[in-house]
């Protein structure tokens, strides 16, 4: 199975107008420049995105998971409600990215850049709440004087150029991670996505191990908001 998508969009659900057009807008400003740059297989488009995440009631669908391990990349619209206490659900994308990441970094050919990572932070506001462990490893772009007067992301002169870049970085990322010696996707069928984050009960220790997404590093564990340790 190849990659079917080249970036995967997580994003904090809203019911205001402006929640909605920055989803919109940032996915069709993305998928207009993608769609020149990339041969993805989805039928759908170059980019996996939840619209029924918009519509309210349920925010987590256990079937984007494939979706995300299917995703070259993984755009993060960060708001300081992304990483939430009460809906945990871009925290487990984000973690789930972070391990998928981890490997396919691991088996990029050698003269590939390996600090290029495939999670790209948007952050459309509260910049100083981004946490610091992704400001300082991660390379972000700065979308946060965006208001609803606004023009079109696409449209806009003031984004334009990070839309650019930001589709070429996500498509020299698909492109590295389509050449990988061994299939990126084999085990997306089966890639889930746990519910180990929840504000009701504390998992046990046997079972967060088991789990080999969520196994830090003693050097870089993270510390982020809506994850209990």
């Amino acid at each position: 199975m190849s990659l079917r998508y080249a970036c995967f969009i997580s994003y904090r659900h809203g019911q205001q107008p402006l929640a909605r057009r920055i989803i919109n807008d940032l996915y069709d400003a993305l998928v207009n420049e993608l769609d020149l740059l990339v041969d993805a297989e989805a039928d759908d488009g170059p980019i996996a995105i939840d619209r029924k995440r918009l519509e309210g009631g349920k925010f987590y669908n256990e079937e984007l998971a494939v979706s995300l391990c299917e995703s070259a990349c993984m755009v993060m619209v960060f708001t300081p409600v992304y990483f939430s206490k009460q809906h945990t659900y871009c925290t487990r994308e984000y973690k789930g990215m972070e391990a998928l990441e981890k490997e396919r970094l691991r088996l990029l050919k050698s003269g590939v850049d390996k600090r290029n990572g495939l999670i790209i932070p948007v952050v459309f506001r509260g910049a100083q709440a981004l946490p610091k462990e992704i400001e300082k490893l991660r390379q972000y772009y700065l979308f946060d004087e965006y208001t609803l007067a606004d023009p079109e992301i696409s449209k806009n002169p003031r984004y334009v150029a990070d839309i650019k870049k930001m589709a070429q970085y996500i498509a020299d990322r698909f492109e590295a991670v389509s050449k990988l010696p061994v299939d990126a996707c084999t085990q997306c069928e089966n890639f889930a996505l746990s519910s180990l984050f929840t504000r009701t009960r504390v998992v046990p220790v046997a079972r967060w191990r088991s789990l080999m997404w969520l196994v830090y590093s003693a050097k870089v564990a993270m510390s982020l908001p809506g994850v209990a340790y």
